[in-house]
């Protein structure tokens, strides 16, 4: 870009200065023609694997003829020819490299145009793996262990997959692991019923890589031994199980074998007792989980150069349970919980049930309140008194217990509404509807009333005390203003409200028009959430026109307003989302008044965490006995339904 020197940089005030500072400036010479010329740097391959730069050549200050380019690769890096070698204006030519030898290297590139030269160098990344194995020595018809170890070399992340070919007369087990991603290291264990070295061909395969390395396996008459581990009965979670491991010598062994665990996570072993053996022997030890599962627990025996393992598999057992909590029920009516049973790890012993409920809550029998395996129980329950109540269940099952709670809620039975705005010129009266209803409620409730500001307004109830139905409140105020009217119905020691707004316009004076303003002037909501608010419209002056809002919105948020047409007085709910974090503030207008009336509402979304990594079982459970679980559930809440409706035709009769 052309630079313009302070001197050519001009302010002025008034136009007239202009042919004074202008034979001030002064200007640049012309720019030299020049090139710039720049290489990339492909993406790691595999050794013996061609990988291209790209060269950009581009004309500066208007260069004219060619630029030729020449390259010169660092040690071990082939190149191809540069293609084309020479570029006529801006322009691009490619250049393929390879290299035997993982590592990195540097191709130089030079572009020359006359007198001009530029270089640019480029990166080039080889990728490979190395591969051995050891070499162990043995006795005959023992278990011999080759560790096969995988090196990366310069970045390589490829998965090698590992084979292996015995000589005839070695017979070989699976290798473990079988592919490797990177660096690692898997054995492989073989074993020969006759005297002798034994070639163990080992080949490592990653895509066009293939390297190769042999284990010698030396097998001859040597003093061994052999190890063993039991595999314990099923034990219930969080009670230890015993594993016996067994030691034998094998031609003439008369060596110390010392003892050694490796335990799976989850898994707590107590100390092997003993954790010696001479010659021949056992020894055992003790290990529980408090998580049913099966886990492997590792015995190694060592001594000396001799090493062998075994493997003792533990298994425990256990239950989950679970309890719904009802929905919402009507106080006097019968509220059920389900309690479901799942077997873990092949659970198969009998769950017995108790429960425990707060106080003021009356609960019939479990039913059943034993349940074999896995499966589903009913609880029923009700109150008196509208709460919330929580009903502790236990279930017991040998040595194993667990608890879960369940929570009943229980409302009034009956509900209260009113007309829920109100507005009528100072001096007049408003009116407001005041409804009473509820499920199989005949009591009388008696009406009462708070105001806020708490002078100003009065109010009339007609009737004061009513069954369910219609009570008209009768509003009346010669004091201009907004208020909050607060109706109670109380029945005995329930009650429910009723939220009435009521607006008291002042006699005429001026132009009839409106007020807008917004109950919260602030939203805050999570990103993928919304939030709302309430726009409230109220009259001046005796205004008995129809006003119309609209919302306008910033990119990242979007807004509604419901509804968007308000006949003299009223609210409407402004319901906001977005999905992108941040602050934005949003504008409501209202138009049909003496004239537009606009307000803002802040709106902050706030971020999100991602959310945590998928478990790889359901609740704990593996999905085959999850959906089995569901299943009971299905079977056992629609027989829990018939139970319900029988109870309460019953008590209907």
């Amino acid at each position: 870009m052309l630079a313009i020197p302070p001197s050519a940089v001009v302010t002025t005030r008034e136009s007239d200065h202009s042919s004074h500072i202008w034979s001030r400036a002064s200007f640049p010479s012309t720019p030299t023609p020049d090139f710039s010329i720049n290489a990339s740097s492909p993406t790691s391959v595999d050794v013996n694997q061609s990988a291209s730069s790209i060269i950009t050549v581009t004309f500066l200050n208007s260069l004219l003829g060619s630029v030729a380019i020449t390259g010169d690769p660092s040690y071990r890096l082939t190149c191809g020819l540069i293609s084309p070698p020479e570029v006529r204006g801006s322009g691009i030519a490619t250049v393929s490299c390879s290299a035997t030898v993982a590592g990195e290297y540097i191709l130089t590139l030079t572009g020359t145009s006359g007198s001009l030269t530029h270089q640019a160098t480029a990166t080039f990344n080889f990728e490979d793996f190395r591969i051995g194995a050891s070499s162990p020595t043995g006795a005959v018809s023992a278990s011999l262990s080759s560790t096969i170890s995988i090196l990366a070399l310069n970045g390589f992340t490829g998965n090698v997959t590992i084979t292996t070919l015995p000589q005839p007369g070695l017979t070989c087990g699976t290798i473990t692991p079988s592919n490797i991603m990177g660096s690692g290291t898997a054995t492989v264990s073989c074993n020969a019923t006759t005297i002798g070295i034994y070639i163990l061909t080992v080949h490592g395969t990653s895509s066009s890589l293939i390297h190769s390395v042999y284990a010698t396996f030396k097998v001859a008459n040597l003093p061994d031994f052999s190890i063993d581990a039991a595999s314990p009965t099923t034990g219930s979670a969080g009670q230890p199980a015993t594993s016996t491991i067994t030691i034998k010598e094998l031609n003439g062994f008369t060596g110390t074998v010392a003892l050694t665990d490796t335990t799976s996570p989850n898994l707590a072993c107590q100390s092997i007792i003993p954790d010696t053996v001479l010659g021949r022997g056992t020894a055992t030890v003790s290990c529980s989980s408090n998580i049913a599962g099966t886990y492997a627990l590792t015995i190694t025996g060592t001594s000396n150069s001799l090493s062998h393992s075994a493997t003792a598999t533990f298994n425990f057992v256990d239950f989950i349970m679970t309890a719904r909590s009802p929905a919402t029920s009507n106080v006097g009516s019968s509220a059920s919980s389900n309690v479901i049973i799942g077997s873990l790890n092949g659970f198969v012993g009998t769950v017995s049930l108790t429960d425990i409920a707060s106080t003021g809550l009356t609960c019939d029998a479990i039913s059943p309140n034993n349940v074999p395996s896995s499966g589903t129980t009913v609880i029923f329950c009700n109150a008196t008194i509208a709460g919330t109540y929580v009903l502790t269940v236990t279930a017991t099952s040998g040595p194993l217990t667990h608890s879960v709670t369940a929570t009943f809620t229980f409302s009034p039975d009956f509900t209260i509404t009113a007309t829920p705005s109100v507005s009528f010129t100072s001096g007049s009266m408003g009116i407001s509807t005041v409804s009473i209803s509820g499920n199989n409620f005949d009591h009388y409730v008696v009406l009462s009333d708070q105001v806020s500001p708490s002078s100003g307004l009065t109010i009339e109830f007609n009737p004061t005390a009513l069954y369910p139905g219609d009570s008209i409140a009768t509003f009346h105020s010669s004091t201009p203003g907004s208020y909050t009217v607060t109706i109670t119905g109380t029945y005995g020691s329930q009650s429910q409200t009723a939220i009435v707004h009521v607006t008291v316009a002042a006699l005429a004076t001026g132009t009839p028009d409106v007020t807008l303003k917004p109950s919260a002037a602030s939203l805050s909501f999570n990103s993928g959430t919304s939030g709302t608010t309430t726009i409230i419209v109220a009259p001046q002056n005796v205004f008995t026109g129809t006003i119309t809002l609209a919302v306008a919105t910033p990119t990242g948020v979007s807004c509604v307003l419901s509804p968007t047409s308000i006949s003299s007085s009223g609210t409407s709910t402004l319901t906001c989302n977005g999905s992108t974090a941040g602050d934005y503030t949003v504008t409501i207008t209202a138009t049909g008044g003496a004239g537009p009336h606009t307000i803002t509402v802040s709106v902050h979304v706030a971020a999100v965490l991602p959310a945590a990594p998928v478990p790889s079982t359901i609740l704990g459970l593996s999905p085959a006995v999850l959906y089995g679980i569901i299943g009971a559930i299905i079977i056992f809440v629609v027989s829990g339904t018939v139970l319900v409706l029988r109870r309460s035709s019953r008590s209907g009769s």
